[in-house]
Order: structure tokens, then sequence, then C-alpha cells
């Protein structure tokens, strides 16, 4: 039984998976296993993952027939895993070196479920562009609550979304709530799944080290979210709402209702911005009528966008 299982899926990642792998594979914490999960590349992400595995034993490779998305490989990866805990990790992302022992080593001396630390956001060609977490952020005094995890995820408001992390979890935890991702959503599969764990009763601390590297890539799904994927991050919201574990506590409650709000008004913003692309004025001009609280959000997106098309654009926010 290895200490960390790292659970990677892959689609079409043959140029950065070498990389992610290698960071993992250089970790201080060497009792560990990869799992890379593919999800039907059509590359040769496959070929490249088994190359390496056959050059490291602690390399395994899932095949897949066909695409499902993120949350089918990183279940599939999930039920394969031995190790004691699970750490997520996407094929363009890296880990520093000292990341797994260091929380795996937080995790035991406090005895938690879940350990999450700092990201690095950096760019296509790996510098540094930000942090997500401010060295003074709350989130690190104490325990990360179901009810401040919502909070902290809602759309159309600014900072960085707790969704993000990438914490690590004890198997074992995992396999006694049967916690999976839900393989409907193309997008916030993450949050849902931190968040059932937090609503199971996982123990979770978030530290302010600098552990794993975020890419921000353009054009990624996660920037990219259409009607459908909020649609459904909708129903997956709504449904929350009638769970016993939000049910029974009035700040969870409260948050999931907001976020409920958050969600439902970025499918109207998404709606309105179509209508004006289309050039359907009046169908735009009905949905902002029926939706005032769409003002505030529509100044900010607008003079997001103004700044990436105007030279000296981003001395305007």
């Amino acid at each position: 039984m290895p200490r960390v299982s790292v659970i990677l899926p892959a689609y079409n990642a043959a140029d950065s998976l070498p990389r992610a792998l290698e960071s993992v594979l250089a970790q201080t914490l060497g009792d560990l296993e990869v799992i890379v999960a593919d999800d039907g590349s059509t590359d040769g992400t496959v070929e490249t993952a088994e190359d390496i595995a056959r050059a490291d034993r602690r390399v395994r490779v899932l095949r897949a027939e066909r695409n499902r998305g993120a949350a089918s490989a990183r279940n599939r990866a999930i039920a394969a895993a031995r190790g004691v805990w699970l750490a997520l990790l996407d094929a363009d992302d890296r880990m520093a070196p000292e990341r797994l022992a260091r929380l795996v080593a937080l995790g035991e001396a406090y005895e938690l479920e879940i350990v999450a630390d700092n990201l690095r956001l950096v760019d296509d060609e790996g510098e540094t562009i930000g942090l997500a977490l401010e060295a003074g952020d709350p989130l690190f005094s104490g325990p990360l609550t179901p009810a401040v995890f919502v909070r902290r995820n809602l759309f159309l408001t600014r900072g960085f979304k707790l969704g993000y992390l990438k914490p690590i979890f004890r198997r074992v935890f995992v396999e006694q709530h049967s916690l999976r991702q839900e393989e409907y959503l193309r997008i916030a599969e993450d949050f849902h799944f931190l968040l059932d764990a937090l609503l199971a009763g996982g123990r979770c601390l978030v530290t302010p080290e600098l552990g794993y590297d975020y890419r921000q890539r353009r054009g990624s799904l996660s920037r990219g979210l259409g009607l459908d994927d909020l649609r459904r991050l909708s129903e997956a919201n709504r449904a929350l709402q009638a769970r016993p574990a939000v049910c029974a506590d009035a700040e969870v409650m409260r948050a999931v209702r907001r976020r409920q709000w958050s969600v439902d008004l970025n499918i109207d913003f998404h709606r309105f911005v179509d209508a004006l692309k289309g050039g359907h004025v009046f169908a735009a001009g009905s949905i902002f009528a029926r939706h005032p609280d769409l003002t505030p959000f529509l100044a900010f997106y607008g003079l997001q966008s103004l700044r990436k098309r105007l030279p000296g654009g981003e001395r305007l926010v």
C-alpha cells in the first residue's frame, strides 16, 4: 500500500503529460503510485504515459475507449487506487518536489481527512502570474467549513474560487462515504467532490505554502463555460438544497442558496450576451428588464472586455 496515489486524468495531453509526471516522480516522498486515467485521447497520450510507465513501475495507465469527461477518468482512477492518501493532479499542472511529503505530514499530525495548499498561477510557459490566495487569507487560520467553502465559490464575483484547490484525501474516508465525482458535470466536479467530503464530516486544513502550479491556459474548459454546463450546475446545486446535511445547517443552506443565485444569474448573463451577439437587441433588453441584478456584472465584464481590446486598457480596471 503506497502512501499516496496520485490521480491524473489525461485527454489529448501528450505534450504536457511528461512534465506533470516528472513533477510527481521527483517528489521527496517516493512511496507513491501515479494512475494516469486516459479519457479516450486521440493523440499520443496513452503511448507517452506507457513509455514512462515502462521506465518507472510506480506509474500505471488506465486506457479508455472513448471520451467520458474528467470526472469519469478520476473515478476510474480512484477505484483503482491503493494509497493511504489520494492526490489530484491535472495533466497541465505540476507539483513542487516536497509537496506531497508536507501535506501528508500535516494530515497525519492533525488526523485530518483532507489537506490542501496554496496554488501558484502560471501561464503557458510556466511563468508565475499570481497566487491563488494571499498570505493573510483568513482561510489559513482554521478548518475549512462547508459554508465558507460554498461562499467562496460564487460566480460573477472577484477572487479565487476554492473549487480549484487540489487537496489530498484519505482514501479510507473517501471509500467509507462512497465519494465520487459527478460524471454528468463537465465543470465544477472538483467543487462538488470536496463539498461532498466536507458535508460528510471531513476535516480540512489549507496551508499557505505554495505546492501546486495551476496552469491558466487560454481556451481551457474551466474558463469557457457554456449554457449547458451552467444548466447542469444549476441542477446540481438545486439537488444540494435537498441534502440532509445541508438542510440541517442554516449557514450552509444560506450559502448554497446564494450560490444558486450566482449560477442562475450567470445563466441570464450568458443569455443576454448571446442575444446581443446574435443581434437580438429586444430579446437582450427583455432579459435585462427581468433581471436588473445583472447591472453591476455587465459593467464589470464590459470593462474587462475593453481592457483586452484597447491599447493600455489594462489601466481601465
